[in-house]
């Protein structure tokens, strides 16, 4: 009996040490599972640069995305057109946004979310953001685009993108916007950094299911 509860003993400050250490090291290993989430390719010329929805409230996506045009990658700026409001679109907005960052508007080619019959929107996901884009991409008979996301959502975006679009011959280079709501090298250190790991971990998963 005696033995027994020794041996409990035992295993309980053996899993108390390994917990403080994973504790205390964590800002030596943590980092990489944020950094894991992001993927980058070098640039190369394209036909456009692709703004996906869902930018934040300083509109990182979009002023990422004018800093490509304006380093000579492209020289269209192709974004979704969905409602974020009554009256506003993403569109509408990045209009607003290349134009006052230089960028002329006549640039910018919105394309529409909605369906043809004007019952709702085509764009719930990733994944059918990207069928939308590739149908304009193949109507304009692109062969090469640079993909502009959040650095959380690269990963995941570069999986789909690169599975519907080698298909049909178009090369995909992913580029990463900075996102105010989530820090890479310190994500465990805010609730919300945290809840966005977590979140964007679960998408990904769930990628592989609705696209094997």
């Amino acid at each position: 009996m005696k033995l027994t509860k020794k041996r409990a003993l035992l295993v309980f400050l053996l899993l108390f040490v390994c917990w403080l250490a994973l504790y205390v090291a964590r800002p030596l290993y943590l980092p990489f599972l944020g950094e894991f989430l992001i993927s980058a390719d070098p640039l190369e010329k394209a036909d456009a640069i692709i703004v996906l929805a869902g930018d934040d409230a300083v509109g990182s996506r979009v002023a990422e995305a004018v800093s490509v045009v304006r380093e000579g990658w492209s020289e269209v700026l192709m974004v979704s057109d969905a409602p974020i409001a009554w009256g506003v679109t993403s569109g509408e907005l990045a209009r607003q946004q290349a134009a006052v960052l230089g960028i002329s508007p006549t640039q910018i080619v919105a394309v529409s979310t909605r369906s043809p019959a004007g019952r709702g929107l085509l764009l719930d996901s990733t994944l059918s953001e990207s069928r939308l884009l590739l149908a304009e991409c193949q109507k304009r008979n692109f062969r090469a685009i640079i993909v502009v996301t959040s650095n959380f959502h690269t990963r995941r975006a570069k999986r789909i993108f690169d599975r519907l679009f080698k298909d049909a011959g178009i090369r995909v280079l992913i580029h990463p916007s900075a996102d105010e709501s989530f820090r890479v090298d310190h994500w465990w250190t805010r609730r919300a950094d945290a809840r966005m790991w977590l979140l964007e971990m679960e998408k990904l998963a769930f990628s592989y299911v609705e696209l094997p």
